[in-house]
């Protein structure tokens, strides 16, 4: 009979899933068998696998989970264990598809969450539309080098700046790209088992492509052999590519970007992905587009931005009201 900690690193072993999603799903259950250890008596290290029932997560998931979800901290504390229960509630269904622990039922567990769980639709993420405008702004007005390695940088920079901001994808999907997956014809890139393993089609425009076109060139890319280089590299020099850049290099450029245009937000990769989002909704595109630009598995994340923005709101209270006038 297995232990729950070797039902756990089973679970691991034969989880499909991204290296990020693994690791984040890893530290959810890690909090629920130190729940298990020293609030609810059950050693993992010993205790059978079969010991385990839906109140041992109901229990877990009432410690975890805040009073209110009034607070911005509250709100931070709530997305947190919703992260940690999908990783809880995973686990349990592999129990059961694996005939592991049969006696336990997601749907009663489902049932039993349902009636402690606060309402909670999570708030639009604060990202400031300016703040991503400035910083493609700037990428667009770095003026040419005679360095070729410098001009180098600068149009890698603008490349994924402007790849980021048109099509909205995650930093993970845009460093595993490679030259073959974009299609310059079309203006369009196949991103492959991207969240949830599901792949799908981005666009982009002609001010992306050419960016795009002026990166490679300046990077050197050349032969029959060019599709299979990375779309963005990391360590590059003129005439050689490099290895594909990392998540953590993308992140720590952003940053930098949004230290020289005096950017004061915290602003990441992941920014441009919901400012797409927004924008989006703001100009009226349908909710299912939006959702299949994004890759969202669910429209419930969709309806996230599918909100009034702050400027249309503005917008209709004046034209009841009268415009505002700053007093003197």
């Amino acid at each position: 009979m297995l232990t729950i900690h070797e039902a756990v690193e089973r679970f691991f072993a034969e989880l499909r899933l991204s290296p990020r999603s693994k690791k984040t799903y890893r530290l959810g259950l890690q909090k629920f068998l130190f729940d298990l250890n020293e609030q609810q008596g059950l050693d993992p290290a010993t205790t059978p696998v079969t010991a385990l029932t839906e109140d041992h997560v109901v229990a877990f998931i009432t410690r975890v989970m805040p009073d209110d979800v009034r607070t911005p901290e509250e709100v931070s504390q709530m997305r947190t264990a919703q992260t940690t229960l999908a990783a809880v509630r995973k686990f349990y269904r592999y129990l059961i598809a694996y005939d592991l622990h049969p006696a336990i039922s997601t749907e009663k567990l489902r049932e039993r969450l349902a009636t402690i769980m606060p309402r909670f639709t999570p708030p639009p993420p604060d990202v400031k539309q300016g703040d991503l405008e400035r910083i493609v702004a700037y990428v667009r007005q770095l003026p040419p080098s005679p360095q070729p390695a410098q001009e180098l940088r600068q149009r890698k920079l603008r490349a994924i700046v402007l790849f980021l901001y048109r099509t909205g994808v995650r930093v993970s999907e845009l460093c595993a790209l490679r030259r073959r997956d974009i299609d310059l014809e079309s203006g369009t890139a196949h991103i492959y088992r991207a969240k949830g393993g599901k792949s799908r089609t981005v666009h982009f425009d002609a001010e992306t492509a050419e960016a795009l076109v002026a990166y490679w060139h300046a990077r050197g890319d050349h032969g029959p052999g060019a599709g299979s280089l990375p779309a963005f590299s990391g360590r590059d020099r003129p005439g050689r590519p490099g290895r594909a850049i990392s998540p953590r290099t993308v992140e720590h450029l952003i940053h930098q970007l949004a230290e020289a245009v005096g950017v004061e937000r915290a602003v990441t990769p992941h920014s441009f992905r919901h400012g797409l989002a927004t924008e989006l909704v703001r100009r009226r595109v349908r909710e299912s587009t939006v959702q299949a630009i994004l890759g969202h598995a669910s429209p419930v994340t969709t309806r996230i931005y599918v909100h009034k923005t702050a400027v249309e709101i503005a917008q209709e209270y004046y034209e009841a009201f009268g415009p505002y006038h700053r007093p003197e």
